[in-house]
């Protein structure tokens, strides 16, 4: 940075263009950086329906995947585990609701499973994801 000093040895002005550049360039690295990291998903084939509502509950997310796993809010676990963390969340907010996704490939028993664990665990409310592109 430069600075004009005067007779006195006092500094009279500083130019601070190097420095906005400097951010401007860090901005422009931090905003292409931010668009090369994607979240991670579970890619689930849900069945199509012809009379679905468009807008998802704030819920929990409970993904039964093609391969059987069970996966809540994004992370992997077992049946137990899935029932411990719904039966807290509804301790916490009795009206908390649970949104299922299963593959479509999916025996109907495996739902049904899913649907039980939910049940088991105290949510009254969860609902069936489906897609809506008939």
């Amino acid at each position: 940075m430069a600075a004009s000093i005067g007779r006195k040895g006092a500094i009279h002005g500083i130019n601070i263009t190097p420095l906005v550049d400097i951010f401007l360039v860090l901005l422009i690295l931090v905003m292409i950086s931010s668009t090369l990291v994607q979240p991670q998903g579970i890619e689930v084939q849900v069945p199509k329906a012809a009379a679905a509502g468009s807008v998802a509950p704030d819920a929990s997310g409970l993904v039964l995947a093609a391969d059987g796993s069970l996966w809540l809010d994004g992370v992997a676990s077992a049946p137990e585990a899935v029932v411990s963390r719904i039966a807290h969340k509804v301790r916490l907010d009795s009206t908390h609701s649970v949104l299922v996704s299963a593959d479509g490939k999916l025996p109907y028993e495996k739902v049904v499973e899913a649907l039980d664990l939910v049940r088991k665990a105290g949510a009254r409310k969860y609902a069936l994801r489906v897609r809506t592109d008939v």
